[in-house]
């Protein structure tokens, strides 16, 4: 087997040229490339030796310039797929290349074939564990130093007297001229933020697909559960929530969204994110109630009224008597009372929203009103929104 030897670098050549054909991020860079050919010929070249003197390749840890290529590829924040497939394409090619040179030369491999594909397929196996866990170390890394850098200059922009809106630009990479709309992302309490990144990235992804976005977007995490985004949209953008919250559903995201309202400019950036704390502070006040993505289009009004706590509890007492009560009884009547009357108080569609006959509803608004002390008036505002603030508080809840 020591005859393969001598055709180490031309073997290594085939191996690049077959990954930078089907990897245009490596072709088009040229530090990317020299990292490549750098892992590439190490990799070779031990893989050749322990062929060739019948070493076993599952003890062989990953080289120097493997590990570099892996840490740039983070930093230039080049998807962990594209690396891995890397090493897929090159180890097809390698054993190929091995085959080919055993056949023309009529060297006897000293095992068969099968036993040559498993061994290398071991060696990449450990390269791809070893490779992708200094690529997620370097990863978490440079985000962790981006997002400080992030924080700082969106700190300036919600809370400075005066920010350097051209610095904040070139910082974050987002422009502040537009249209934005603003997104509070966090997990569940039940989640301890293990693979937070992946989970956030996904989320995003899945958003920017369901509401048609191409354009600029600009991520923050606020801790290792939450994540707050800003979104550079057009006039026309829109959401529907419910879609989106089964796009999520169906790749197994946890990741629960409190969307803001559409707003322009610097001052826009600010009132965006205010509107999204909000929106999320009712969510969380919700609970496992709440749903998985929240808009601001859908509760708009209970939004301005969360930073008034004392109040909207009073107003709440006031407008309801008995019906506040925390009894489970009362917040069943309040429910179907509030859906009645979002019914334009239609039995009918009162009781399929609610998956009961409409016979209940009608018993159900009857005991709601009584507990209340009034009758279903022509003017039911006050009623409407303070069965709405019990719908998406923990206190009512």
């Amino acid at each position: 087997m020591r005859e393969i030897l001598p055709h180490r670098e031309a073997l290594t050549n085939d191996v690049v040229n077959a990954i930078l054909e089907s990897i245009p991020e490596f072709a088009n860079d040229a530090r990317l490339r020299s990292l490549l050919a750098a892992a590439a010929t190490e990799n070779v070249s031990a893989c050749m030796h322990a062929i060739a003197l019948g070493s076993r390749l599952d003890t062989i840890d990953a080289p120097t310039a493997g590990i570099e290529h892996a840490r740039i590829l983070a930093q230039r924040e080049v998807p962990i797929t594209v690396l891995l497939r890397a090493y897929r394409l090159g180890q097809t090619r390698f054993v190929e290349g091995i085959l080919e040179l055993t056949r023309e030369s009529k060297t006897d491999l000293g095992t068969s074939a099968l036993d040559l594909v498993r061994a290398v397929a071991l060696y990449i196996d450990r390269m791809s564990d070893q490779v992708a866990n200094a690529y997620e170390v370097e990863r978490e890394l440079w985000v962790g130093s981006k997002a400080a850098q992030r924080q700082h200059w969106v700190g300036e922009l919600l809370g400075g007297d005066n920010p350097d809106i051209a610095r904040a630009e070139a910082a974050l990479r987002y422009r502040l001229d537009a249209w934005h709309v603003a997104v509070e992302a966090w997990l569940p309490g039940d989640q301890d933020g293990a693979g937070m990144l992946g989970d956030f990235d996904r989320a995003v992804a899945i958003l920017r697909t369901a509401t048609h976005l191409r354009g600029e977007y600009l991520s923050v995490p606020t801790d290792s559960t939450q994540v707050r985004i800003w979104l550079s949209v057009p006039d026309s953008f829109s959401v529907d929530p419910r879609r989106l919250e089964a796009d999520l559903l169906e790749a197994g995201s946890p990741v629960r969204l409190a969307i803001g309202a559409r707003r322009r400019g610097v001052a826009g950036f600010r009132s965006s994110a205010d509107s999204a704390r909000k929106i999320k502070s009712l969510a969380v006040g919700a609970g496992m109630k709440a749903p998985q993505v929240l808009t601001h289009a859908e509760v708009a009004p209970m939004a301005l009224l969360t930073e008034n706590a004392d109040e909207v509890r009073t107003f709440v007492a006031e407008t309801l008597g008995d019906l506040a009560s925390l009894d489970p009884r009362c917040r069943e009547l309040r429910e179907t009372l509030l859906v009645y009357l979002e019914s334009n108080r239609s039995y009918h569609v009162a009781a399929s929203r609610l998956h009961v006959h409409r016979n209940t509803v009608h018993y159900r608004v009857t005991q709601a009103m009584e507990q209340v002390g009034g009758d279903l008036g022509d003017d039911t505002l006050a009623l409407q929104l303070a069965l709405s603030i019990c719908r998406w508080s923990h206190q009512h809840g």
